[in-house]
């Protein structure tokens, strides 16, 4: 009967071992997904940024110049952000 108490009590290890390893690994998708949303809200406030600018400009093409530099900001870095997370995500193995 020893045979079965240790193999219990090595299952009941093995499991355990999972469960923390699981934990850590939702852990860390979790900080990876509010990391990606903080860089997407920052690439908004830059591009918004940058279009306000152009709109409180006398002159109209740095308006211009501003007004579509922060269309591209915005837009650049918010897609830049979602690879660059996916890419991580994919080298992490979350999917």
């Amino acid at each position: 009967m020893p045979l079965a108490k240790d193999l219990d009590e090595l299952l009941d290890e093995m499991a355990d071992r999972g469960n923390r390893e699981q934990a850590g690994a939702e852990r860390d998708r979790q900080r990876a997904h509010a990391r990606t949303a903080v860089e997407c809200v920052f690439w908004l406030c830059a591009g918004l940024f940058c279009i306000g600018l152009g709109l409180h400009s006398t002159d109209v093409e740095f308006g211009k110049m501003f007004f579509y530099s922060g269309v591209i900001v915005g837009n650049g870095g918010i897609m830049f952000t979602l690879l660059a997370a996916y890419a991580r995500g994919e080298s992490r193995g979350d999917w």
